[in-house]
């Protein structure tokens, strides 16, 4: 026995040897593949030192001092010791191999480093003159604390570099910040997206650990991105890398947060992929958004608790409500069960004065209001400043020009006031100086100076003052148009309706699937009828800016709905969605959410369904809309089949179509494969896809086999 300790106290002599040999060498050093695997091994064997160390102070402090005269006890002594300086030699030097690969913050991979060597050498120490030390009382005990000392404070390095800063007391720290939060005053970064970063990213992104040269810890660290480019895309189809990584499938290596690590909620990626497609802003607040807004619901249910805590005044009579709520006038509650009221006016052409005197009845409930773009003047002020409650208050692009604009100072609790497009002036601004809560004021396309804005934020150096951009010397881009037509699948002839908010922007389409361009595309006038299978691309352009991206959907038709459907073969287990259902019920599945129930995916087995009809039909067309996601494997059908017949033993081939194959990685779209043939009349129609045996030599995912995604067949 005494023989087998001598032998493993020499090999891990001979590793804290090695340790200290490619230390020296270290900027030298250069670890091969193999070397790589090793290394990496270093997360599976860095408890056992930790165990080992506490496990062996324990017995040699507690069990060995009551029975040293026990050979047997004091032997286990012996071995514990051993065995803690082998592990921990042996987990230092995978560390040091892993700490030469990318992505680790340079400074905590030092104290780590540096503490993990130092409690293989000192374990090391203490083994070899184990006998020696126990002599000694102070330095005994000395080795022991620091032993213990060490130990923690490498493995809470650790953690930090794996798991983040902070990592063991976040839940406390966030838990607290969430519980403090009010509705009026949350933003959907801060306050939604932030938290979604810190608990499934910030672990491998942060000033320690940076994985893909990407830290997602400031919002300027955020808005540069990594080595594999910028996180997101808001005019993107799949809005970006950040999205199209989270949407991969769960064995993709490339799938955020990777495997093993704790994974999006489906309410999580709704808010990142809400808040981006609304451009990433990082100082928006809930309550600037409509009340419907996906992510003011989402916000009303998580603080709405905190937002009633604020208001100490009664509801309003829910009669009061019915009575003043109107088609031009609309009013809600600023949060769930909440006393307070946001209104919002409409139709210029429908306000009066007379509106805004009627909500008296209301003043002291009403905490937001929006009047917008209203015809109304100087004297509405008087009105206005009955609502000593009032918190968000928007004048932009009235008639107010600022004479009367002192009468504001009544309302104590305003804390953002916008004035866009009015006529105010500094001097007026300076009258309600006294607004102590004032914190944002918004006077864009206003006339004040850049020297003056200068001197109003010297004045009021706690209000955020947006004075908007002006650069004469650019050229901005236009947004791209905005689609209006809720439903890609037309049962009956549909109007086209597209829209840009630029005035003067010319939107050129096309609906045979060529790009727009300014001379041949046809201009948009608002009578283009849709009946049938159309792809329409649409751009904005105008005189002295840059055209905007292209916007692209696929208008599918459905003529006629089965009655039932059939899989004939199954779905792979993970996307099975409503089952043969789903093809049938008319409801769009999304490009950047494939693991919705609304897609059935098909990897193992080919896509082969039947689709039945009670009466005899007459049709000519089947349409296969499916999703192709190339970055995720998700490819064109090689083939596509459609059979049919009155008889179910007795189908007909109808018609083939073979899909071209993609050459490069694209972002995620759908598809449509329209497949025609003679007019048939029947009862029954069978619908085969394949999916693509073997991936491309230029695919990331060269020779594993691709899915076919499905959300709709139709009939027409």
């Amino acid at each position: 026995m005494m023989a087998l300790q001598r032998n493993i106290f020499n090999l891990v002599f001979g590793i804290n040897i090695l340790l200290v040999f490619l230390l020296i060498f270290e900027s030298n050093l250069v670890i091969p593949a193999w070397l790589q695997v090793i290394g990496r091994m270093h997360p599976l064997f860095l408890h056992f030192p930790i165990t080992l160390v506490l496990v062996f102070i324990f017995w040699h402090f507690v069990v060995v001092k009551k029975m040293m005269e026990n050979e047997w006890i004091v032997n286990i002594d012996r071995w514990l010791l051993l065995l803690t300086a082998f592990t921990a030699s042996l987990t230092a030097l995978m560390g040091l191999f892993l700490s030469k690969e990318k992505g680790y913050d340079v400074n905590a991979l030092q104290l780590h480093k540096w503490s993990g060597i130092a409690i293989a050498i000192i374990t090391t120490v203490w083994y070899g003159y184990n006998e020696w030390v126990q002599k000694i009382p102070w330095l005994h005990y000395s080795i022991a604390g620091l032993s213990t000392g060490i130990i923690l404070f490498t493995g809470h390095q650790g953690g930090t570099i794996t798991h983040g800063p902070n990592f063991l007391l976040a839940p406390f720290e966030f838990v607290s910040a969430q519980q403090e939060v009010l509705l009026s005053e949350a933003e959907i970064y801060t306050h939604l997206v932030q938290p979604i970063l810190q608990t499934k990213c910030y672990s491998c992104h942060n000033d320690k650990k940076s994985k893909g040269e990407l830290r997602m810890d400031t919002e300027a660290l955020l808005l540069k991105g990594g080595k594999n480019g910028k996180l997101w895309d808001s005019a993107a189809q799949d809005l970006g890398l950040l999205m199209s990584r989270v949407h991969l499938p769960l064995e993709n290596k490339k799938h955020m947060p990777p495997i093993g690590k704790p994974q999006l909620t489906e309410t999580e990626i709704q808010i990142l992929e809400a808040w981006i497609k609304k451009g990433a802003n990082f100082k928006t607040k809930l309550t600037d958004l409509a009340a419907n807004d996906e992510l003011r619901i989402i916000g009303q249910e998580k603080f709405s608790k905190s937002a009633i805590d604020e208001f100490d005044f009664e509801p309003a009579s829910t009669s009061s409500l019915k009575k003043l709520n109107t088609d031009y006038r609309v009013i809600t509650p600023l949060s769930k069960s909440s006393p307070a009221l946001q209104v919002d006016f409409f139709s210029p052409a429908a306000f009066s004065l007379d509106q805004l005197n009627e909500l008296l009845e209301i003043k002291n409930q009403v905490v937001s209001l929006n009047l917008n773009k209203m015809p109304l003047n100087d004297d509405a002020l008087s009105i206005i400043a009955q609502f000593t409650n009032l918190q968000k208050l928007n004048l932009s692009f009235t008639q107010i020009t600022g004479k009367n604009l002192d009468q504001l100072n009544q309302l104590k609790s305003l804390k953002q006031l916008s004035l866009s497009g009015t006529k105010v002036s500094k001097e007026d601004l300076m009258t309600i100086a006294g607004l102590k809560n004032l914190h944002a004021l918004y006077v864009w396309n206003t006339k004040l100076t850049d020297n003056e804005i200068i001197d109003l934020k010297r004045s009021w150096k706690n209000v955020f003052i947006e004075k908007g951009f002006t650069d004469d010397t650019s050229i901005i881009k236009l947004t791209p148009p905005i689609l209006l037509n809720e439903e890609q699948v037309i049962t009956t002839p549909i109007k086209l309706k597209l829209k840009h908010y630029i005035s003067g922007a010319s939107i050129r389409y096309t609906l045979d699937g060529a790009e727009p361009d300014s001379i041949n595309a046809k201009e948009y006038s608002g009578d283009i009828i849709l009946s049938g299978n159309t792809t329409v691309k649409a751009k904005a352009f105008k005189k002295g800016w840059i055209s905007s991206n292209t916007i692209e959907t696929y208008f599918f038709s459905s003529k006629f709905k089965p009655d039932s459907a059939v899989n004939i073969l199954r779905a792979d287990d993970n996307y099975r969605g409503d089952g043969a259902s789903t093809l049938i019920d008319l409801a769009k599945g999304e490009v950047n959410n494939f693991k919705s129930r609304k897609w059935l995916g098909y990897k193992l087995n080919r896509m082969e369904s039947l689709l039945l009809f009670n009466s005899f039909v007459n049709i000519k067309s089947v349409t296969l809309s499916t999703l192709i996601d190339i970055g995720s494997y998700i490819m064109p059908p090689t083939s596509i089949e459609v059979w049919g017949g009155n008889e179910l033993s007795q189908l007909k081939l109808l018609g083939r179509l073979t899909p071209p194959q993609p050459t490069t990685v694209s972002k995620g779209y759908l598809k449509g494969y329209e497949i025609n043939f003679n007019p048939t009349r029947l009862k029954y129609i069978k619908v085969i896809a394949v999916p693509i045996a073997v991936l491309p030599k230029w695919h990331p995912g060269k020779g594993d086999k691709g899915w076919v995604f499905v959300d709709e067949v139709y009939v027409n």
